[in-house]
Parts: C-alpha cells; sequence; structure tokens
C-alpha cells in the first residue's frame, strides 16, 4: 500500500521540475552525455518502449537531496554569493545547447580551490557547483564523465552569456545513504570540449533518422541500454540485416577488409589489457594479503562476493518430466539478437 503511494506522489506535479523554456527545443546540459542515438529518440518526442517501466527512485533521490538538504546548507554558507539556485535556477542556452546550473558562488576569494591544489580561481572570482547523489556502491576516483560534460557545458554558456566567467566548477557527490560521506571534484573549462558539446547538440537535433546517430550506449558496454525507454527500436535498427545479400565488388570488400583488420588489432590490444590488468589486481592482492589488509578508505577495498544461486536444468527437466511437467510450457522466448564473425585473424597486414 504504502509503495503505491510513494510512486503516486512521486509522479505527480509536486514532484515535477518545471522549466520555463521548452525542454524539447535544446539539448540540456545533463543530457549532453548520453547516447546520441537514444537523446534523438528523446527530442522528436517518441515513444517510450510499451513496457517500458520508470525508475523514479534516483531522480526523486537526488532531488530531495539538493533541495532539502544541499541547497539550505550552501545558502546557510554562502547567502547571497550563490546565485541561480532553488527557486531562483536560470536555463541559459544558444542554437541547440542548454543549460540549467545548480548554483553559482560569485565573490568568493582567489584561493577558494585551494584544498584542491588550485592556489587561485582566475579573475572572475566565481565557481559553478553541481549537486549530485551517488549510489553507496559506486567507488568514485575521479567525477564521472557525463558530469564533466555537463559542467562543462554549464561553464561555456554562463561564460558566453552572463558577465560572469567561471573557469572552474565544482561538482560534489552526496552519498545516498550517508550523507556525510561526501566527495568533490574540481573541473576546469576546456573551450575545445565546450566547442564540441556545441557541435554535439547540432548534430543530434539535426539528424533526419536515429541510424544517424551512433548507438553509443551500446558501444559503452550496454548499461545505460538497461534504462533506457527506447532500447527495443535501437536494438532493431542495430541488428537489422540486410534482406538481399547483394555481391560485394572489389571496392567495397578492400574497404571491409581493412575495418575488419582494425577490429582484430583491437581486439589483441584488448586481450592484452586485460592480461596486464588481472597482473596488476593479483599483485595488489599479494601486497595486501602479506600485510593483511583488506581496505585503504578510498584507495581499494578487497573483500569476498557469495556465488550465486544456480539451477541444475537438467535434473531440473528431469523432475519437472517426472512430476508430469512440461517445462516447455514454461519457457519463454529471449529478444532477438545478431552475430558478427570476423574470420580474418590469419590473413596478412597491408
Amino acid at each position: 500500500m504504502i509503495k503505491e503511494i510513494l510512486d503516486g506522489y512521486a509522479k505527480s506535479p509536486a514532484m515535477e521540475t518545471v522549466f520555463l523554456m521548452d525542454r524539447q527545443r535544446t539539448i540540456g546540459a545533463s543530457e549532453i552525455g548520453q547516447c546520441a542515438r537514444r537523446m534523438f529518440y528523446v527530442k522528436t518526442a517518441n515513444l517510450p518502449d510499451p513496457d517500458y517501466m520508470d525508475n523514479w527512485g534516483a531522480k526523486v533521490r537526488g532531488k530531495v537531496i539538493e533541495q532539502s538538504f544541499w541547497l539550505p546548507a550552501m545558502r546557510r554558507r554562502f547567502r547571497k554569493k550563490l546565485l541561480v539556485a532553488g527557486k531562483k535556477q536560470t536555463t541559459v542556452h544558444d542554437r541547440y545547447l542548454s543549460a540549467t546550473p545548480d548554483g553559482l558562488l560569485v565573490d568568493l576569494e582567489p584561493d577558494f580551490l585551494a584544498e584542491f591544489g588550485i592556489p587561485d580561481i582566475g579573475p572572475s572570482r566565481s565557481v559553478l557547483v553541481e549537486c549530485k547523489s551517488i549510489d553507496p556502491r559506486v567507488n568514485l576516483g575521479h567525477a564521472k564523465a557525463e558530469h564533466i560534460l555537463q559542467v562543462q557545458t554549464g561553464l561555456g554558456l554562463i561564460r558566453e552569456l552572463t558577465r560572469h566567467k567561471p573557469d572552474y566548477a565544482l561538482v560534489s557527490y552526496v552519498d545516498a545513504s550517508f550523507w556525510d560521506d561526501v566527495d568533490e571534484f574540481p573541473v576546469r573549462f576546456d573551450e575545445n570540449t565546450y566547442a564540441r558539446m556545441h557541435d554535439r547538440a547540432v548534430k543530434i537535433k539535426t539528424a533526419a533518422a536515429a541510424t544517424d546517430l551512433k548507438p553509443e550506449g551500446w558501444i559503452a558496454g550496454g548499461k545505460e541500454c538497461e534504462y533506457c525507454p527506447f532500447a527495443r527500436p535501437c536494438g532493431i535498427e542495430r541488428r537489422s540485416l540486410p534482406e538481399v545479400e547483394a555481391a560485394a565488388d572489389p571496392q567495397f570488400a578492400a574497404e571491409i577488409t581493412d575495418m575488419c583488420r582494425a577490429h582484430e588489432a583491437t581486439a589483441r590490444q584488448i586481450k592484452t589489457l586485460e592480461a596486464n590488468l588481472n597482473e596488476q589486481k593479483d599483485a595488489i592482492k599479494s601486497r595486501l594479503r602479506a600485510k593483511n589488509v583488506r581496505r585503504l578508505p578510498k584507495i581499494v577495498t578487497w573483500y569476498p562476493v557469495k556465488g550465486r544461486d544456480q539451477v541444475d536444468m537438467t535434473a531440473f527437466k528431469a523432475a519437472a518430466y517426472d512430476a508430469g511437467v512440461d517445462a516447455a510450457d514454461y519457457t519463454t522466448a529471449g529478444e532477438p539478437t545478431d552475430a558478427l564473425r570476423v574470420t580474418l585473424s590469419g590473413a596478412p597486414t597491408a
């Protein structure tokens, strides 16, 4: 009962973030680092997969931590030096790119970021601040890549469109379980990165079809695809084989041969890197074992992992058969997939 009540409240207007501009017009700073193909679907108002379930937990968690804890604490400390935060949040935009920063600190001392090894924050004496909540199981050694791109976009737009010219952003991560555990990472503005984000926004917004953009979530390993409302249409496009097989001319065959050689060279590099990584892991474990150490805070944690329960399917099916149950009645077909097998391994390289 309570779950349904919380679910309803989380999806009610009371928990919605209201933006004064149409977010379909631009790619936001918090979106620019997401899969390009996914953002195409989002910005062209494509309907999500019919069976997609929106997991609101992390979004609501972040909003509550920011508005009920982070924001009051920041206001208490910085007072009028904290701009464009809370109800005064402002969206800045240029062409197809936009940003709604969590806050901007102004009139700071030059050594404001000295504890991070930055003796001078620059002549603007301002710093963009971004609040994030993080799953306690995540071990952060640096700001997440998508958040770096987010604050780079925010820094660029603020510098371009306002009188403030911050050189730095400070991204803070509040542990979702223990709110006193906070990691902070400064990010310095980079003009080239900002220009690339502008180009990226233009590419996404002007694409004629989803297939004009790479399935970056899948390319990165598929983690983002697990939470994507458009995983099904993207998957259909990605594994769509030609219906009729045509003969390849010599020029095309040479092109594909070069691509397959590059594929095999990368595969060999991955195997070498994996071996090197495993060797490093073993060396770290050996040293920890020698010193009877399992954990160094914010450096390394070595812990046992319980094995997963596995079902002996052969014995299970036999037992089901003996009980008069046909296991086929409980079998469902998985999502279709495809396979690409490169057979060029033994071929000489050019």
